[in-house]
């Protein structure tokens, strides 16, 4: 079996420090709900903080997290003025944190009691950067809210049934990870003029770049309120829309050689413009207007993007795109249609397969 795990039966001076990051928007009622199992969660209480970073809110997150947990050592509250984008707010609490393992999680998310404990045994192998939980849908506790997620060469997100066993991964989904500090130092934080989208696609990339691996833990579980945070799916909200379209482009171009880049690239401007003139058709205008202005929008960063490209080229990349390229699935352009419909239904899309790199990944 292909998967890395440290010795769970250490003792507890041996665990290391854990920080856990919640990024929170206007989420009160979530935080009501869901903090104190994050509170409550099994791991060394001298080895673990936890950090609530308030993104701006107007709805008294911060004045009742300050009222019922403001006496708890394990919490730390840090409040930013106003919205500053999940990749900025991430960062915030990343660079406030003293722990070994860095875990972010959404404010609107339920944690299981062991949940931390399952992160750290998969991370004890030095191959391994980046983990993500098993997130399951909050409204019925059985259905996935994300899966083993992938992307094929284009960008283009899959995301597949979990498996029983860790297994190795694209990308973690950032609602829910833990990325060790010193992949952080190596590779560098969440890139801020992303705002948000792709974040976690390019992070990962990143790490791979540099010769680590990512992975889906399947027994860390939580449960998650998709939707409860910035919109259920990708047609939800206008900036959602435009920066994932966006960013996809910017990911490709600060991560990829270059000869990779001229191929890829026109293919993907070629496919975003395809979606546009059906997005027409089934009469979702709004929507294509937002994916224009994402495609767009591009030219609007691309300094920094350039700037980021040299760095990840000259001072990050460790390994080739080859070898980076086989942990990426191929391009299907059936699911990628099957993936339009079933977000302009609002249902998530999550296929109930293994993917096409399993049994390579595993050996």
């Amino acid at each position: 079996m292909y998967y890395p795990r440290s010795n769970p039966s250490h003792s507890k001076n041996e665990w290391p420090y854990v920080s856990v990051v919640i990024v929170n928007f206007n989420g009160r009622i979530w935080l009501e709900k869901f903090l104190d199992s994050v509170l409550l969660s099994e791991y060394p209480e001298h080895k673990l903080e936890i950090i609530l970073v308030d993104n701006g809110s107007s709805d008294g997150s911060i004045q009742y997290a300050q009222n019922k947990f403001g006496k708890n050592s394990k919490l730390r509250i840090i409040s930013i003025e106003k919205n500053v984008g999940w990749a900025r707010a991430v960062n915030t609490g990343f660079k406030a944190a003293r722990g070994e393992i860095l875990v972010h999680i959404s404010s609107d998310i339920q944690v299981t009691p062991g949940w931390l404990g399952e992160i750290v045994k998969v991370m004890g192998s030095n191959s391994v950067g980046i983990v993500q939980c098993n997130s399951i849908s909050i409204w019925d506790r059985e259905t996935p809210d994300s899966g083993m997620n992938f992307i094929d060469k284009f960008g283009f997100s899959y995301g597949y049934a979990p498996q029983d066993e860790p297994e190795q991964v694209f990308f973690a989904e950032a609602l829910a990870f833990g990325i060790k500090r010193s992949i952080i130092e190596e590779v560098g934080l969440f890139h801020e003029f992303y705002f948000m989208e792709y974040d976690d696609q390019d992070i990962c990339w990143r790490a791979q770049l540099a010769g680590y691996k990512v992975f889906f833990v399947p027994s860390a579980i939580v449960y998650h309120v998709r939707g409860g945070s910035v919109g259920r799916t990708y047609f939800e909200s206008f900036r959602t829309r435009y920066l994932y379209s966006r960013n996809q482009i910017i990911t490709l171009i600060k991560n990829y050689e270059l000869k990779n880049l001229i191929e890829t690239l026109p293919v993907v401007i070629g496919v975003n413009i395809t979606k546009v003139i059906y997005l027409f058709i089934v009469n979702k205008p709004e929507i294509a207007l937002a994916i224009l202005r994402g495609l767009v929008s591009t030219l609007s960063v691309i300094k920094p993007t350039l700037a980021e490209r040299e760095r990840i080229q000259q001072k990050v990349r460790k390994v080739s795109d080859k070898e980076v390229m086989g942990s990426m699935v191929p391009f299907n352009p059936m699911l990628l249609i099957s993936f339009l419909k079933s977000q302009a239904k609002g249902k998530r899309f999550v296929l109930k397969c293994t993917p096409p790199t399993y049994k390579e990944l595993r050996r």
